[in-house]
């Protein structure tokens, strides 16, 4: 491992740029600095290298919608290692405290200090391990009690000092900084120098390790309202056997359609075990970020994900073993060249049927939808041929093992994907025959390593498949997942009760878990340190006889913890402080085959083949049904499970990729400023953490999630030459909040405007069922997604900075003489949208254009539609038709805007209607 003595901050030396500090504030995110994190000194190294530097819910079309059964499940891989061609990955001695499972005890998850060796070097050093870091600061103290302290008061972000979880580096004593905007500003030794540092909240973790907040793949969580299946209710080859009952199998009845209360529950228990993201098929606004919901991002300025539960149209129960007539509406390549991430579920099961999905999805052709983006649901099925097209697309895998195990008594061949260098992220898949927080997942995870794969993995590529390899399946690499300078800050802090430092996460339970934050914003933990970091409006909770705060009603308004609590728990509890009742197992089993139990010396890995015909000794791989042998597609006696070079054309000599280094040029994925495009010199102009080779502004700053700095004008006119296209993340500075839409519903947002008053110089930002969290006059920055709707620019999945909270307007509406030039037809009508207008004297001359529906809209002069957007959520209520025909008014003031195909002016309020009589208002 290697190790290196970060020295104080008086002795700083330059770093390598992998190591510089990137310096983001909210005033200005232009002000960047490459400071130096600490020193490069190495010490104590030892295995020293050289070193180089949308599926929004649950519908029928995208997921499981037969009340009868739910959503299928998923799985998931992991990274490359050094093996031994009889015997497997070699490991090097534990102190393991596992006990070895029997028939009855579903999953041993018990602490373990393993630190396996997989190293595969490079010139980027070793990929396998992280660098260790010991920072000279100060020694943080102890506290008498608590795990975490507020040494310091402050009301400008927060300084966390303790054991940090980098990319690819370990920090002991060393610091996080958060500004108040929620952006990491500093990551490394000596934050406490920055600026930025001085009004923060100091919080001091003597035995606490401060990781990035947990990230859920895959979940389905509009079933939550089900109960887990235990032991399992029998063994099964493919999904479609236990949705339908088919082949003979047992049907598992479920049923979807979890009320708002209850989901938020199940936010909620994630959020207790660390977690802050999740892909989860039917989230809500509030707690968890659910990445695969434009309106549920929590402010995320990065593309929903589409999560695709049948991508071959097959929710019928169609189990084809060759050819691919499947449904008629196929999801096909075109339909995801786009995305920036595509999560189908392909390959659940182990027959025949389950790895044909795989070879219809992945042959060349319009059905091919195995690309960079992809991130594949499960993989069960598959053989180390089938693993090549993954490999060379750089597809990922997302890994369920406690579902598979207690569906199929098996799982996907983790192993197999991390040699040919596939990377693996973790996801629950659902209550009912998965994991029911991100800590139990990790466990059996964690456990299925120890007792059957000889320890393949180690403890920093477990947490890989929580952290940044789960960030880089969702396509959110830029933006959480990783503690990282320039991105958000969403931030978990585990009490360390194993000693190492990703051990500590690996092992934690739901009472260990110190301190959940969402962008900088307090979600849960401890209740002393919550209430001293302004936390104290935040509810008590008492988890495994630990004082807790969980702030459900500061961060969702309409709701509490008593009354998400009492939703979840009417079904299964909130947590737990010992293994879960009926957990679904994570012993893998088949009646008949194989049960499991490791017998060292006799079956090492307890699949039921003895040692001595096993061609993977240490490495679970039983015969599935799609095989008539232990897998080894190069009929060289080493299965394919533990074989460094799987592939028919490896030969004894092969030279795969590296899952932790996607674009080969040595460079951790986390650490590489270019991920996906070699650039070993790492070079980067304008020092904002993206490479010139992949900056689309190599010489403007646009740090993390930061699309390039861009005017309004921009987005708004297609003529522009900076014009982007449709979907481009996108930065915008510098503008004014001018209206800002009732906070409630689906479909709220704001409009900004520059103080140019130029054409084409406003904008709308939609926050969906998000609160836009802004006031007229604010000086805002914007950061999102470019899109078009219906004829409308749009900024969505927005993160919005306040640069200044001041409520006056530095400019007047500009005044439109005659207001038949912004209505339908007008020549000002398009270039004036979503800017702040005034028309002069007019009078109705329709008070229902939309008769004989109504929608609170009237006509005025020049055929003007009068709009009620702005004012209210609701039918007769706020700005209101209730004016006749010829009702005259002195003029009116607000947001010019287009919506179901009319130019409309909209009044922010009463003060923006200048009534010579009738007042179009109703309270």
């Amino acid at each position: 491992m290697r190790r290196r003595l970060c020295a104080a901050a008086n002795d700083r030396t330059i770093l390598p740029v992998r190591h510089s500090r990137l310096l983001v504030t909210a005033l200005s995110l232009a002000s960047l600095s490459g400071l130096s994190a600490c020193s490069n000194d190495m010490v104590d190294a030892t295995d020293s290298d050289t070193e180089n530097t949308t599926t929004d819910t649950d519908d029928p079309s995208s997921s499981e919608t037969d009340t009868t059964a739910g959503p299928t499940t998923d799985t998931d891989t992991s990274e490359s290692t050094e093996t031994d061609p009889t015997t497997g990955p070699t490991t090097d001695p534990t102190d393991s405290d596992s006990e070895t499972t029997d028939s009855t005890d579903s999953d041993s998850d018990s602490d373990s200090d393993s630190d396996t060796d997989t190293g595969s070097d490079t010139d980027g050093g070793d990929l396998d391990e992280p660098e260790i870091v010991d920072c000279e600061g100060e020694p943080i103290e102890p506290p008498d009690q608590d795990t975490c302290i507020v040494t310091q008061p402050g009301n400008s972000g927060m300084l966390l000092r303790g054991t940090v979880l980098a990319p690819d580096e370990v920090f002991n004593n060393g610091q996080v900084l958060v500004n108040p905007s929620g952006i990491i500003t500093c990551v490394g030794c000596d934050c406490d120098q920055d600026p930025g540092a001085e009004n923060a909240a100091h919080v001091a973790c003597a035995d606490g390790v401060i990781s990035p907040g947990l990230i859920n793949l895959h979940d389905h969580i509009s079933f939550v309202g089900n109960q887990p299946i235990g032991e399992g209710v029998d063994r099964y080859e493919h999904r479609h056997d236990w949705r339908k009952g088919q082949n003979g199998h047992d049907q598992i009845s479920v049923s979807g359609g979890a009320s708002t209360a209850e989901i938020h529950g199940a936010e909620l228990r994630f959020v207790l075990s660390g977690a802050t993201s999740t892909i989860s098929a039917g989230g809500r606004d509030g707690l968890l970020r659910n990445l695969d919901s434009n309106g549920d991002l929590e402010g995320l300025p990065i593309q929903a994900v589409d999560s695709d539960t049948f991508p071959l149209d097959d929710s019928s129960g169609q189990q084809i073993e060759n050819g691919c007539n499947y449904g008629n509406d196929r999801t096909l390549a075109s339909d995801i060249e786009n995305l920036s991430s595509y999560v189908p579920h392909i390959s659940e099961g182990i027959n025949q049927a389950a790895r044909n999905e795989v070879l219809c999805t992945t042959s060349p052709g319009p059905e091919d939808i195995i690309e960079s983006q992809t991130a594949i649901v499960h993989a069960v099925g598959l053989t180390a041929t089938d693993t090549a097209t993954i490999e060379a697309d750089r597809a990922k895998i997302v890994w369920s093992p406690r579902s598979n195990i207690s569906l199929y008594g098996n799982t996907a061949p983790v192993s197999l994907f991390d040699l040919v260098g596939i990377p693996i992220g973790l996801g629950t898949d659902w209550v009912v025959s998965g994991s029911f927080n991100m800590l139990r997942e990790i466990a059996c995870a964690d456990s299925f390593n120890r007792d059957h794969m000889g320890g393949y993995f180690n403890d920093y590529q477990l947490w890989q498949m929580a952290t940044t390899n789960a960030a880089f399946s969702a396509g959110a690499e830029s933006a959480v997942g990783l503690l990282k300078q320039g991105l958000i800050g969403d931030i978990a802090i585990f009490r360390n009760t194993a000693g190492e430092a990703h051990r500590a996460v690996l092992g934690a339970e739901v009472e260990d878990v110190v301190l959940v934050l969402r962008g900088g914003e307090l979600l849960y933990g401890d209740d002393t340190l919550v209430a001293d970091l302004g936390g104290d409006n935040c509810e008590p909770l008492d988890v495994c006889d630990v004082a807790k705060r969980a702030c459900v009603n500061r961060d969702i308004p309409v709701t509490t913890l008593a009354e998400v609590r009492a939703a979840i728990e009417a079904h299964y509890p909130l947590f737990t402080c010992d293994t879960p009742m009926e957990e679904p197992t994570c012993h893998p089993s088949r009646p008949g085959e194989y049960t499991g139990i490791p017998e060292p010396g006799v079956d090492s890995d307890g699949d039921g083949i003895t040692d001595d015909a096993d061609n993977c000794p240490t490495v679970f791989n039983p015969v599935r049904d799609l095989e008539v042998a232990q897998g080894d597609d190069d009929n060289d006696g080493i299965g394919d499970a533990c074989d460094p070079c799987p592939l028919p054309e490896d030969g004894d000599d092969c030279e795969h990729a590296h899952a932790n280094d996607l674009d080969g040029d040595g460079i951790p994925n986390g650490s590489d400023n270019c991920p996906h495009t070699p650039n070993g010199d790492q070079a980067d102009a304008d020092d904002d953490g993206h490479g010139d080779s992949c900056d689309e502004c190599p010489n403007d700053a646009n740090p993390g999630p930061f699309g390039c700095p861009l005017p309004i004008p921009a987005l708004r006119d297609p003529m522009h030459p900076d014009h982007p296209e449709v979907g481009a993340k996108v930065n915008i500075t510098g503008a004014y909040v001018t209206g800002v839409r009732p906070d409630s519903g689906n479909s709220r947002g704001f409009h900004i405007q520059d103080d140019s008053l130029d054409p084409f110089s406003g904008l709308f930002v939609f926050t969906g069922s998000g609160s836009p969290g802004v006031e007229v006059g604010n000086r805002v920055t914007v950061v999102g997604t470019y899109e078009e709707f219906f004829g409308v620019t749009e900024i969505t999945g927005p993160l919005v900075i306040i640069e200044d909270a001041g409520t006056e307007l530095p400019f007047s509406p500009i005044v439109v003489d005659d207001p038949a030039e912004i209505a339908d037809g007008g020549m000002l009508a398009e270039p004036y949208e979503s800017m702040l207008l005034s028309i002069g004297p007019v009078e109705i001359i329709d008070e229902n254009p939309d008769a004989p529906d109504d929608y609170d809209e009237f006509a005025v002069t020049g055929n003007l539609r009068i709009d009620d957007r702005l004012t209210d959520a609701a039918q007769d209520s706020g700005l209101d038709n209730i004016c006749l025909v010829g009702e005259a008014f002195d003029g009116f003031t607000g947001i010019h805007f287009f919506s179901f195909d009319h130019y409309k002016l909209q009044p922010r309020s009463e003060d923006d209607v200048l009534s010579l009589g009738c007042v179009p208002f109703t309270p």
